[in-house]
């Protein structure tokens, strides 16, 4: 993570800032001091405090434990390929196809490296089934489901719209449709089933990236809100939240994609409680921002924000009497502007 450099009236509010830009918590930013906060002899002019900051570099894990761990789940998956085989006999013709196409999907679908291995897991559980020789696959996949979890507003926007569906595509659908975290086709998908979805993808994607999190689910009227809970996770929040946001829209697609366009309320993802720490700071930002425009009557334009950062500063501001806003700009560039209410 390359340094950046903050100011304030201290250095704890030097500190602050790097915090709220950088979207970790304290135990996890790296800073050193530049600057102390200084007056000048008669008191008059005073110098910010002035530091440079960074997210701790956090130390990766051993490459042997993950060949390790990949040797041992190519050894499950291998185990699960021969159970199909025998109940299959018939559809040798299909496997390369099979596995060709998964790979191409694990590059659409972030959380489809977990899917595929599931997938292999029913398909072999549904083959024995039909020849009579293994045990119910559905019973198994819900308890490893239930152990794994412990571990706006309208539908979901349509993002898989004007793909063309592959047959591997088709399959996942079956699949879906038959698994107990999935709609029934013409059903709309509730909030609780969405949460089990959710749940799992965040879980393996923090398990991937070696982070250790808990992962829970509030569910208030029509919003799902997702957070992982823990320690050094600087690294799923990103600069300025950018991964928390990321994470949010894939957690959506999936959410699309399982319930093919039926899912209801609105979705929110959260990492180390990032969000709020963001919206608090915020809140106080548009208040010392409006405040300066009824001082000395100029107009001001914070920086290019996202759709949830704008409404906070709108939100804030609509309550302060005298001041309003209005976005400009588009796309990545759009911007509050804070100004007095015209006489």
């Amino acid at each position: 993570m390359e340094w950046i450099e903050t100011t304030g009236a201290t250095v704890d509010d030097a500190k602050e800032r790097a915090l709220d830009r950088l979207g970790v918590a304290e135990d996890e930013l790296e800073y050193e001091i530049l600057a102390e906060a200084s007056r000048s002899m008669l008191g008059f002019k005073k110098t910010d405090a002035r530091l440079r900051a960074r997210v701790r570099p956090r130390q990766s894990r051993p490459r042997v434990e993950r060949r390790d761990r990949n040797r041992r789940g190519d050894r499950s998956r291998g185990g699960n390929r021969n159970g199909r085989d025998r109940g299959n006999k018939g559809n040798k013709g299909n496997k390369g196809k099979d596995r060709t196409e998964g790979r191409k999907r694990d590059v659409v679908d972030p959380g489809s490296k977990q899917d595929a291995g599931r997938a292999s897991a029913r398909k072999a559980d549904s083959g024995a089934k039909k020849s009579g020789n293994g045990p119910d696959g559905g019973k198994e996949d819900t308890s490893r489901r239930r152990r794994r979890g412990n571990g706006g507003p309208g539908t979901v926007g349509d993002v898989g719209s004007g793909v063309e569906s592959s047959g591997d595509d088709r399959a996942d659908r079956g699949r879906n449709d038959r698994s107990p975290a999935s709609a029934p086709k013409g059903v709309q998908m509730e909030l609780e089933t969405q949460s089990e979805i959710v749940e799992e993808f965040v879980t393996g994607l923090l398990d991937e990236m070696g982070l250790d999190a808990r992962v829970v689910s509030t569910i208030q009227e029509d919003r799902l809100s997702v957070e992982a809970q823990g320690l050094n996770l600087g690294l799923a929040i990103g600069h300025r939240g950018e991964t928390v946001r990321a994470i949010t829209e894939i957690a959506r697609t999936i959410v699309q994609r399982r319930s093919e366009g039926a899912a209801v309320g609105f979705l929110s993802v959260d990492v180390g409680g990032y969000r709020e720490r963001r919206r608090t700071f915020l809140e106080e930002f548009a208040r010392n921002q409006a405040d300066a425009v009824l001082g000395d009557g100029r107009a001001r334009a914070l920086e290019a924000m996202g759709s949830a950062d704008r409404k906070v500063i709108h939100d804030t501001v609509s309550d302060i009497d005298g001041v309003e806003t209005e976005s400009e700009g588009s796309d990545r560039d759009r911007r509050v502007v804070i100004r007095p209410v015209a006489d």
